[in-house]
């Protein structure tokens, strides 16, 4: 009897030919590997680039959205020298003609926190505005440049995972004292300006979070005389502070992926359970449980018997909540057959133990 063994690769094959338990022949074919070098050295997969470039498109055009998204409430609120038409023509799209950047001299003056041409003042920088607007009441269009600057940068949402990155940032927060200036000045605009603006350092360099920029909103609004009490978990009962939260912090739930579930193999007009659904797990141990086959004394495969089959399933599986190898499960039977017997699952050669990794119930074992 032949048999032919692969060893498949990124950038080759190797093969052997085995007849009657002897490697008669043996060899390896090479190709181009579907990999490219990555810049460490390492392979790295060819739409990782397109990937990381479509990631910095979507977030340089969801940040242009909520600009516009703004700009358009406080346009109709008259927080902004611009009108809704010149807005129009720079924020949407029209067959035939361009998208055109506001020109309005106002409105130049408006985006340099320079008020002079409704006598008021020339700030020097945003945080400067930002701060005042936090301690005095200002004028519409110094508040709505205030606003206009938060939605330019509103943090990081902190969604329960971490990374390398993200790890980084925060000890970065500690490091560099922007935790220790939060505490001080609670709100991120007097942070940065009084401890480190005014100190010659770095604003942009600090990590503020999401919840940090949308206290700072809470507290504009505060000071400038709206209501900021809730209705509900978001909503907020003054319906301008509403809008601005939806412009500024409010941010699109993951698309879902309903449409991406395949349909059940036993009955084809259903979608597929959850793998994490109690019923799907019953359904994969048992599945599993049925597949289950020994060796009697003349070497025929025998089917356990449904006494055995229930242990099984109550005394191991149910108190599974990781994976597990079939290893267990032959200790447990050969307890039951009060002697060791042998199953239709391959044993390990290195270890002579039966290596295949069965799921647990995490779920069922919670519940």
């Amino acid at each position: 009897m032949s048999k032919l063994g692969l060893d498949l690769g990124s950038s080759s094959v190797g093969w052997a030919k085995n007849v009657g338990g002897k490697i008669v022949k043996s060899g390896v074919i090479t190709f181009n590997t579907g990999m490219s070098k990555g810049q460490s050295g390492g392979y790295v997969s060819p739409t990782r680039e397109r990937r990381e470039a479509r990631a910095k498109r979507n977030l340089i055009k969801s940040r242009k959205y909520r600009k516009w998204e703004l700009l358009k409430v406080l346009a109709e609120m008259k927080f902004v020298p611009l009108d809704e038409q010149e807005l129009q023509i720079w924020s949407k799209y029209k067959k035939g003609s361009t998208r055109r950047f506001p020109e309005n001299e106002k409105f130049l003056k408006w985006l340099a926190c320079d008020f002079t041409y409704e006598e008021g003042e020339n700030y020097k920088n945003p945080y400067v505005l930002r701060v005042k607007a936090l301690n005095h009441i200002v004028t519409k269009h110094e508040f709505g440049r205030a606003l206009y600057h938060i939605v330019q940068r509103r943090g990081y949402k902190d969604i329960g995972e971490t990374d390398k990155e993200t790890e980084n940032q925060i000890k970065r927060r500690n490091d560099d004292g922007f935790k220790k200036a939060l505490d001080i000045h609670g709100t991120v605009a007097k942070a940065l300006n009084e401890e480190f603006l005014k100190k010659g350092k770095r604003a942009r360099n600090q990590y503020p979070l999401r919840e940090e920029y949308k206290h700072e909103l809470e507290e504009l609004c505060k000071a400038q005389g709206y209501n900021i009490q809730k209705e509900g978990k978001e909503g907020y009962k003054n319906k301008f502070v509403k809008s601005l939260w939806k412009a500024i912090i409010w941010q699109q739930p993951l698309k879902t992926q309903r449409g991406n579930i395949g349909k059940c193999s036993l009955e084809p007009t259903k979608p597929r359970s959850p793998i994490s659904h109690p019923i799907f797990e019953i359904f994969r141990s048992w599945q599993f449980i049925n597949t289950i086959r020994y060796y009697d004394d003349d070497g025929e495969k025998q089917v356990l018997s449904q006494k055995i089959k229930q242990a099984l399933f109550y005394e191991k599986f149910l108190k599974k909540d990781s994976n597990f190898k079939f290893e267990e499960i032959r200790k447990f039977l050969d307890k039951r057959f009060q002697k060791a017997k042998r199953y239709n699952y391959p044993i390990d050669r290195k270890t002579g133990k039966y290596d295949t990794s069965v799921s647990g119930m995490p779920v069922c074992k919670g519940l």
